[in-house]
């Protein structure tokens, strides 16, 4: 039977921002964007060593890292893009000073 590839399409999604977050909702954006940033600096890091380590010969693996590597950087676009929702504005008051 022979080999055949295949290809994931990844598509970024269209993001519509809302009005602020309750309080709840606030919290529970923070706590998420926490706890994924933790596993998302170790698949960068993971990614880097590989970079590193593989064999310039290997094409096809690179290929694949860089495309870990842009999804990495496109889900770092994301959370920051989560967190920003729910940060708390500067005051004028305090950019006065």
């Amino acid at each position: 039977m022979p080999a055949v590839a295949s290809a994931i399409l990844v598509e970024s999604p269209v993001y519509v921002k809302t009005s602020t977050p309750g309080p709840a909702a606030t919290e529970a954006i923070r706590d998420l964007v926490h706890e994924l940033r933790q596993p998302l600096s170790s698949i960068e890091a993971i990614a880097y060593y590989l970079e590193m380590t593989l064999p310039p010969d290997q094409l096809h693996a690179r290929q694949q890292l860089l495309r870990m590597q842009d999804l990495v950087r496109r889900t770092e676009e994301i959370l920051e893009d989560a967190a920003s929702t729910v940060r708390k504005p500067i005051s004028s008051a305090a950019s006065a000073s």
